[in-house]
């Protein structure tokens, strides 16, 4: 089972996100986005490859990560070799680019 290791680059972009989540909402929503992404991560460990290839680059993927009336996306790559899935980047799906 490949381990899971989440980049600097993923840990800028979930701290952005948390961060625009605290601002703009009230309660527990950074807290269940948080929990939600954090799900969907350990689920590349027994499936690295649920999703989708990047269009410009096929050798990443893209995990759509459902939240709210959007969500999230995890640019990743399964590097068998190395027995381990690098996630990259995440952003808000209605953020443009990593």
């Amino acid at each position: 089972m490949p381990r899971v290791i989440i980049t600097e680059g993923a840990v800028r972009g979930l701290a952005r996100c948390r961060a625009f989540l605290e601002a703009v909402e009230a309660g527990e929503s950074a807290v269940r986005a948080g929990r939600t992404l954090a799900r969907h991560l350990r689920m590349l460990e027994t499936v690295p490859d649920m999703g989708r290839p990047d269009d410009e680059m096929p050798e990443l993927r893209e995990l759509m990560i459902p939240f709210g009336k959007a969500g999230y996306v995890a640019l990743y790559r399964y590097r068998p070799g190395d027995d381990a899935v690098y996630v990259l980047a995440v952003r808000h799906q209605k953020e443009a680019g990593y």
